[in-house]
């Protein structure tokens, strides 16, 4: 019987430490799973901060095409005045041209004018010398 429980004491033995050797593979087991989430957290981590700066990225991208739209705008403001000004060039070769015709005009109505003056000048004369002969 001690024969018996001996061999019973020493199974006990070899099973009690198989199940220390079970628990320390347990605990290594635990601790890399610890370490996988410590892992798998950072991973995460970085994750967020790298979608943090993309959101950044992209809100630095709508100011910058927000930016682009209104210089843009002054671009077709300038087309405006660029129009503007081509109206006006427009508008100043007229008054150009209608101070050409008045001055083509002046030019026609001067010489009208000294024969006007030339032909009052001899209806006076000739009235003068009309009233001088019948007096």
């Amino acid at each position: 019987m001690i024969h018996y429980d001996i061999t019973v004491l020493y199974y006990d033995l070899i099973m009690l430490y198989f199940n220390i050797t079970m628990l320390y593979y347990d605990t290594t087991m635990l601790h890399y799973d610890i370490t996988l989430l410590y892992f798998d957290i950072t991973i995460l981590y970085y994750d967020i901060k790298r979608d943090n700066y993309d959101i950044s990225m992209l809100h630095f991208d709508i100011t910058m095409l927000y930016y682009d739209i209104t210089i843009l705008h002054f671009d077709i403001m300038l087309d405006y005045d660029i129009t503007m000004l081509h109206y006006d060039i427009t508008i100043l070769h007229y008054d150009n041209t209608m101070l050409h015709y008045e001055i083509t005009m002046l030019y026609y109505e001067v010489p009208m004018l000294h024969y006007g003056i030339t032909d009052l000048y001899y209806d006076i004369t000739t009235l003068y010398y009309n009233i001088t002969m019948d007096n």
